[in-house]
């Protein structure tokens, strides 16, 4: 398993984080992306789930159609957590600072093995890292900050992120906007880590670390043809076989609060709404989100057996026929 496969659930969060600056590399050129999408409704509500990617390349276009129309619909946006605030910027730089860190005198090289601290060491070298900052880091501040970084290398930034780009443009256009989450709950999930579990997420970054930017790429490859079973296979899968119980938390836990928030506003309200949340959340099993709401009685039907009829024209969502 490789840190890509976590880093789509966790990176909003750690966005509002500094990273080192360093030149971006040059990044690969796409076609227009089509994540996937799911309709959800009842009677009297319309909702549409996208898949996002939290982090992406300035100027890769990910606006089809389908997408624009759904969002202008929608009344009501549901994001993940508010990230871009200057409070929550805060935040987060005050839980890495006072929470992040070992307590004086133990550093990560200590605690791995000789061959795990040269590998950190030589990694934070090809990152720009210096080694002397990461080392007295908690593994689970290690390994975020490695994957932060390693991402800003390739030259993906979060601010064009598909959830950055989507709040700022709600708050312009004066839209319903919930959080899931709060950012400090969703920091929590990695500072009350037992210790031998984010030690363990730390080894197994380190040990992927070669596998690194194939596995990158060919998950960002995924989210833009909207390969859900791909998807699935790197995010989820992988994180069940190799840390079953930050699965538990990341992801199960989430997904089935998020599915009663959504259950409860499509039970007692009327009309459209969007949520825009990592696509790792919305693709697998009995756990996803989507089927977490068919399993509670709701129509969710994948985008693709329905379409945007007259989409450019009316922004009305309607079932294929």
């Amino acid at each position: 398993m490789t840190i890509r496969n976590y880093l789509t659930s966790i990176f909003v969060a750690l966005s509002a984080a500094p990273a080192f600056a360093q030149e971006p590399a040059p990044i690969f050129a796409a076609e227009t992306a089509t994540p996937a999408m799911w309709r959800i409704s009842d009677a009297d509500s319309d909702y549409i789930l996208l898949g996002t990617f939290h982090v992406l390349p300035k100027g890769f276009d990910w606006r089809s159609e389908a997408v624009n129309a759904a969002f202008a619909k929608a009344d009501t946006v549901y994001f993940e957590i508010e990230a871009d605030s200057p409070e929550a910027r805060s935040t987060a730089v005050n839980v890495m600072m006072t929470e992040g860190f070992n307590k004086p005198g133990v550093t990560l090289s200590g605690m791995l093995d000789g061959a795990e601290a040269q590998a950190l060491k030589t990694i934070c070298a090809e990152l720009g890292l210096p080694f002397a900052g990461v080392d007295p880091m908690r593994p689970w501040n290690a390994f975020l900050t490695l994957s932060v970084q390693f991402v800003i290398n390739q030259g993906f930034d979060p601010g064009h992120g598909v959830d950055s780009v989507l709040l700022k443009e709600s708050r312009a256009r004066g839209k319903n906007i919930r959080y899931f989450e709060t950012l400090e709950e969703q920091l929590a999930f990695f500072t009350t880590l037992a210790p031998d579990i984010e030690k363990k997420l730390l080894e197994i970054t380190l040990r992927d670390w070669d596998q690194q930017a194939a596995a990158f790429d060919d998950l960002f490859r995924a989210w833009a043809s909207g390969d859900v079973d791909f998807i699935d296979e790197q995010m989820n899968d992988a994180m069940r076989a190799d840390a079953p119980e930050v699965y538990q938390r990341l992801i199960v836990e989430r997904n089935l609060a998020w599915a009663n928030e959504l259950d409860a506003a499509l039970k007692n309200e009327s009309g459209a709404g969007f949520v825009a949340v990592g696509a790792g959340h919305l693709v697998g099993g009995a756990y996803s989100v989507p089927a977490l709401l068919a399993a509670k009685g709701y129509d969710v039907i994948p985008y693709g057996e329905w379409t945007f009829d007259g989409a450019a024209n009316d922004n009305e969502p309607r079932a294929s026929q």
